[in-house]
This record gives C-alpha cells, sequence and structure tokens, in this order.
C-alpha cells in the first residue's frame, strides 16, 4: 500500500510538471483562431485578429452568443457590416489615440480584453432607462445600440460608443488602482442612485455633474467626468460649464475640482496625461476621413 501511494505520488507531481509546462503564458491570452476559409467572414476575423488581438490583446466580438448577454434583455446582433466600421474608427479614435499619448504597451496590459458589439439597446423598462455599455470586472466591455449609428454623426458616435469606451476604461483603470476619497465629498448628499434619470442636462451640470446618470453614484461620476472632457468639443465643454454656473449655481466650481482630480489621478496613477489625450481625440474628430480611416492609413506615422 505505501508503494502504491508512492507511485501515484510520483506520478500526480509529474503530471503537475507537465500541466504547468503547457499552461505556460504566450505573448497572447488567446488561441490562434481556427482558420475556416470557406466563411463568409474569414477575412473580417482575420483582419481583427492582425489589428486587435495581436497588438491588443483584445478579442473583438461581433457574433451574438448568448453566453455573453444578460438573458433578461432582448437584444438583436450587430450587422457585419456596422462591426467593420466600428472597429475601423475604434482603432482610429481609441486605441491609436492612446497609442500616440500613453506610453508603450499601455492598452495591451491595462486595456480590456474582450469588445463586444450589440447591435439593440438593452431596456430596463420598469426604469425608463437603457444601457449603453458594460465593463465587467475589468475585462469586457460591451457596446450596445450600434446597427442604429449614424457613421457621419460625431455626436451620437460619441453618445453611445466612445463616450462608453472611455467611460466603461475608466472605470477599469479605477478598479486597479482607485480614485481619490475627495472625489465623492464634492458631491456626497447629491448622488440619487434610484432617481438620476428624471434629472436634465442642466439640473445636472448645476449640480457639479457632467451628465444625468453621473448624479447617481460616486463611481459613475468619476467616469463620466473623465468621459465627458475627452469627447465633448471646445464649444460643448464651454456651454456646460456656462450653463453649470449660472443663476448662482455651484456647478461650474464643482466641475472643475472633479476634472482637476481626475486629471491629477490620471497622471500620478497612470502617467496619462487627460489634456493630451483629449487633445489628440479633439484633433482626430475634426479630421474625419473616412477614405484613410478605412485603409489604416493613420496607423502609418
Amino acid at each position: 500500500m505505501k508503494k502504491i501511494n508512492q507511485i501515484l505520488f510520483i506520478a500526480t507531481i509529474l503530471f503537475g510538471l507537465a500541466s504547468c509546462e503547457k499552461d505556460k503564458f504566450t505573448d497572447s491570452i488567446f488561441i490562434d483562431p481556427v482558420e475556416d476559409t470557406d466563411s463568409y467572414t474569414y477575412e473580417f476575423d482575420q483582419w481583427l485578429y492582425e489589428h486587435y488581438t495581436v497588438p491588443y490583446n483584445v478579442d473583438f466580438r461581433y457574433r451574438l452568443d448568448d453566453n455573453g448577454t444578460d438573458p433578461n434583455y432582448n437584444v438583436v446582433p450587430v450587422s457585419i457590416g456596422m462591426a467593420d466600421t466600428i472597429a475601423h474608427l475604434a482603432l482610429y479614435l481609441w486605441y491609436d489615440v492612446y497609442d500616440e499619448v500613453a506610453s508603450e504597451g499601455f492598452l495591451k496590459e491595462n486595456g480590456p480584453r474582450i469588445i463586444q458589439l450589440i447591435g439593440s439597446a438593452m431596456i430596463n423598462a420598469s426604469q425608463g432607462t437603457e444601457k449603453l455599455g458594460l465593463a465587467e470586472g475589468g475585462i469586457k466591455i460591451t457596446l450596445m445600440k450600434v446597427n442604429l449609428m449614424e457613421t457621419d454623426h460625431i455626436e451620437q458616435l460619441n453618445e453611445y460608443i466612445f463616450k462608453t469606451m472611455h467611460h466603461e476604461f475608466s472605470h477599469i483603470l479605477h478598479q486597479k488602482k482607485t480614485y481619490p476619497k475627495e472625489f465623492e465629498q464634492l458631491s456626497s448628499a447629491d448622488y440619487n442612485p434610484d432617481g438620476w434619470q428624471y434629472t436634465s442636462d442642466t439640473e445636472a451640470w448645476q449640480m457639479g455633474f457632467a451628465s444625468p446618470y453621473g448624479g447617481s453614484q460616486a463611481r459613475e461620476d468619476f467616469v463620466e467626468i473623465i468621459a465627458n472632457y475627452i469627447v465633448k468639443s471646445d464649444a460643448d465643454l464651454n456651454k456646460m460649464l456656462t450653463i453649470a454656473g449660472q443663476d448662482g449655481k455651484n456647478g461650474r466650481k464643482i466641475l472643475e475640482q472633479k476634472i482637476e482630480i481626475c486629471r491629477t489621478w490620471l497622471l500620478e496613477k497612470w502617467n496619462l496625461d487627460l489634456d493630451a489625450l483629449r487633445a489628440e481625440v479633439q484633433l482626430r474628430q475634426a479630421n474625419m476621413d473616412w477614405e484613410k480611416i478605412m485603409n489604416l492609413e493613420f496607423l502609418n506615422k
């Protein structure tokens, strides 16, 4: 019996060593895709692998997977044409922006591992709200309502796609390195998790929130400040700050304090220059050359 136990013990060690050898990490956390050259989407899948999985360790998902969506909602898959367009735009207005401004490999190390596109919205009928995006455990960002996007309407693209991406990515960053407690103290008495949807933009701004949703809770407030500051044009940003300070309201002062806290946090914790990030996004939004975007000519800097 003792000899049998010794044999089993040795076998267990050898199996463990073999498993460790097999499980060594490679440059990518994703298995190389199975090539089905007869697939309708073969070329697009290879393009995604080359431009997302290899450089950023991202699985860019556009097929609808029931395991990847909330069963409490009915959703519609994204069309392959819109998936292709959004994939190009995301490189132009998001990934390549961080490559330009952040340290080398920043997104490969800290960015989401999965980006999932959904064609429709996810509606909560009881609350009268809809989800525009989700960030799950610092791993996955889900973007919704993609089929309804007007690709020549930058304000709409920002509202439903790119502001959402900056919003959800900021969640990922603060889940890794928490934001300062002083931030939530600025509006601690005004957060309204159950009634924020009944607040207008003007009311939210004059309370010191970048959006009504920012007034729901502190962590949403924090990422909404960052996302809105990055994507809003100078005119829209100035409009928000001006209205926030009208009628003797203290909103402008609070907003400016929050922006400064976010600016300092990103620089100190992540070596990210918020103003440089915003300037690059604004420059690209003002120069939407579709031929260059779809041909990826902006990558050849």
